[in-house]
C-alpha cells in the first residue's frame, strides 16, 4: 500500500483523480439511476396491475386513512389534480372510497376498501424488499449519507425561490392569518415577560400575540411586505414592535439579550435548521426560553412543507438543541384550522428548551 493511503475495510480508497472523476455529471448518473430503479419499480408493481403513482397513493393511505385529496398531494409532494385522476381511478376499481366533507363538496376524505388495504400492504412489503435490497449493497452509513443528501435535494427543488421576492408576493397577494397560534400563547403566558424575538415572523400574527401578553418583541423575516404588514397591524393596535429584515441564516442577534425566543413553523434542511437553532440560542439571556412549534411528519395534513424531510420529530428535534439548552417539554399538539381550511388538522411538535 503506498504511503498516505488509509485502508477501508473491504474497499482501496479512490485516487484523487477517480474520486474527482465520480462527481463529474453527477446530475446525469443521478437521472440514469432513478430511470433504471423506476423501471424495475414499475415491474415488480405490475403483477399487482399497479403504477407506481398508483401504488403512492395506496401506501399513502395505509397510515393515513381518510385523508383528504389535498393531504395525500402534500404527502407525496405532487399536484393534487394528479391524486384525483389517480383517486378517481382507483374507486372506479374498488381500491378506494371517497366522501365529500359536508362543509366543502370540493374536499373528498379517502378510505381504502378491504382489497384496497390488501394491495396497499403487498406494495408496503415491496418497499421494504427494495429498502433491504439498497441497505445490503450501501450499507448503514451509505445509507444514511443517501437520506440526508436526498433530503437536502428534495428541499432544494420543492421551491426553486425561497428568497425575499417570493414570499413578498404570497403575503402581498395572499395574506395570511393575523390570529396567533395558541400553543404559542399557552407557553408564553405561563412565563414571566421580558424581551422576545420572533424568528421568521412574517406577517407577526405571534409576535402581536405576544406583545399582547406585555412582552417587547423585537420580529425578524426577510419579506418585507410581510414587515411592513406587522407594522400597520402593530400601529393600529397601538403597539411597539422592532422589526428587522434579514435572512435568518445570517441574521446575529445581539447575544444573552432575549427572555423567549421563537421559532414558529420554520421548516429548513437539518444543517440550516441546526444553524439557526444554535443563533437562537446564543440570543437568550440565563434562564431564556426557546420555544420551537412545527409540523409534525406524522401530520400528512396542508400545512407545512411537502417534503416528510422537513417536517420535525421528536428524535429530529431533540438531536438538534443546542447543548447549554434544557429541554423542558417535548410534546404533540393536535390542531385544527379554520376558514377555508378547516377540512383538515394538523398535528403540531411543540419543544421549549431553556437556557442554563
Amino acid at each position: 500500500m503506498k504511503r498516505g493511503k488509509t485502508p477501508v475495510a473491504g474497499a482501496a480508497p479512490p485516487e484523487p483523480r477517480q474520486a474527482a472523476a465520480e462527481v463529474q455529471h453527477i446530475g446525469f448518473r443521478l437521472s440514469r439511476a432513478a430511470r433504471t430503479l423506476r423501471i424495475a419499480w414499475a415491474e415488480r408493481l405490475s403483477p399487482l396491475e399497479l403504477s407506481p403513482p398508483q401504488a403512492a397513493v395506496l401506501r399513502s393511505l395505509l397510515d393515513h386513512d381518510r385523508t383528504g385529496i389535498r393531504g395525500v398531494a402534500r404527502l407525496l409532494a405532487t399536484d393534487p389534480m394528479n391524486v384525483k385522476h389517480l383517486a378517481d381511478h382507483l374507486e372506479e376499481a374498488g381500491l378506494i372510497v371517497s366522501e365529500a366533507d359536508p362543509a366543502d363538496r370540493r374536499t373528498r376524505s379517502l378510505t381504502l376498501t378491504s382489497r384496497g388495504r390488501e394491495l396497499a400492504a403487498e406494495v408496503e412489503g415491496l418497499v421494504e424488499e427494495q429498502e433491504r435490497w439498497l441497505a445490503a449493497r450501501l450499507g448503514e452509513e451509505g445509507m444514511t449519507g443517501l437520506a440526508t443528501a436526498l433530503s437536502t435535494l428534495e428541499a432544494a427543488l420543492n421551491s426553486t425561490d425561497h428568497g425575499p421576492t417570493a414570499w413578498d408576493e404570497r403575503h402581498r397577494h395572499r395574506p395570511f392569518s393575523t390570529d396567533p397560534d395558541p400553543l404559542v400563547l399557552e407557553v408564553a403566558s405561563a412565563l414571566p415577560t421580558g424581551r422576545a424575538l420572533d424568528l421568521g415572523s412574517g406577517a407577526g400574527r405571534n409576535s402581536l400575540g405576544l406583545a399582547e401578553l406585555g412582552w417587547r418583541v423585537t420580529a425578524v423575516d426577510f419579506s418585507k411586505v410581510a414587515l411592513d404588514q406587522l407594522r400597520s397591524a402593530a400601529l393600529e393596535r397601538g403597539m411597539e414592535i422592532e422589526v428587522v429584515q434579514a435572512d435568518l441564516l445570517r441574521y446575529r442577534p445581539p447575544p444573552e439579550t432575549f427572555q423567549l425566543c421563537l421559532l414558529a413553523n420554520i421548516h429548513l434542511p437539518e444543517e440550516q435548521l441546526a444553524t439557526v437553532l444554535e443563533v437562537a440560542a446564543s440570543s437568550l439571556a440565563r434562564g431564556g426560553h426557546l420555544l420551537v412549534i412545527g409540523h409534525h411528519a406524522d401530520s400528512p395534513g396542508e400545512h407545512g412543507p411537502g417534503h416528510l424531510g422537513l417536517l420535525f420529530t421528536e428524535s429530529r428535534l431533540s438531536r438538534l438543541v443546542p447543548p447549554e439548552l434544557e429541554v423542558v417539554r417535548l410534546e404533540r399538539h393536535q390542531r385544527s384550522h379554520g376558514g377555508d381550511r378547516s377540512d383538515t388538522e394538523d398535528l403540531a411538535l411543540l419543544l421549549l428548551a431553556q437556557r442554563q
